[in-house]
This record gives structure tokens, C-alpha cells and sequence, in this order.
């Protein structure tokens, strides 16, 4: 605790345990956001990206370096100015939800 009473590292803790527990639902909206986009819907490619960026921007702070790392990777592949390589993508996304199911760190 320091001089004004406030736990950082119990405010650390909860945050992460509340990231953790918000995993599947973001694994949810990525698998959703990919589905529609595989099915033509051409606006589920902004919102994959959205999302991916959001995950790989957040991830590390908690610290899911994989998750983070897969979640860049598939941002930059779906970025309009590298014209979002199917197979790339789709590589992208396979390698972010296997990152989804490794373990999560230690307390």
C-alpha cells in the first residue's frame, strides 16, 4: 500500500483477473467478426481489426505476451494500406485463437 492507502498490486490483480475472465467473450467477437467477413460481410473486416487491435494493445499489460503478439500480428495483416492478404488473415486468425487457449499467467 503506499502513503495514500491505495493497494496497486490488489488493483493489478483485479484488473487482470477481470481481463482473463473477458477472454472468451473477445475470443467470441473475433471468431463472430471473422465468420461474417469470410461471409462476404465486407464491414467485419474493420471490426476484426478493431478488435485485434484493442486485444494487442491490451493483453501484454496483463501479461498474455502471446495473445498480445498473435493480436498485432493479425492487426498489421488486416491494416487496408497492406490489403488484408486472405491467407495471411486467415493464418492470423487461426494463430490468435490458439493463443487464446494457452495458459494464463501466474498471479
Amino acid at each position: 500500500m503506499d502513503e495514500s492507502g491505495v493497494d496497486y498490486d490488489a488493483r493489478l490483480a483485479a484488473l487482470a483477473a477481470a481481463f482473463a475472465q473477458s477472454l472468451p467473450d473477445k475470443r467470441a467477437q473475433i471468431e463472430a467478426a471473422w465468420a461474417r467477413w469470410r461471409a462476404g460481410e465486407a464491414a467485419a473486416r474493420a471490426t476484426l481489426q478493431a478488435l485485434t487491435h484493442r486485444l494487442g494493445g491490451s493483453a501484454d499489460n496483463y501479461g498474455f505476451e502471446a495473445l498480445g503478439a498473435a493480436a498485432r500480428a493479425l492487426d498489421a495483416a488486416l491494416q487496408p494500406r497492406r490489403g488484408a492478404v486472405p491467407a495471411q488473415v486467415a493464418a492470423g486468425v487461426t494463430e490468435l485463437l490458439a493463443a487464446f487457449e494457452r495458459p494464463a499467467p501466474a498471479p
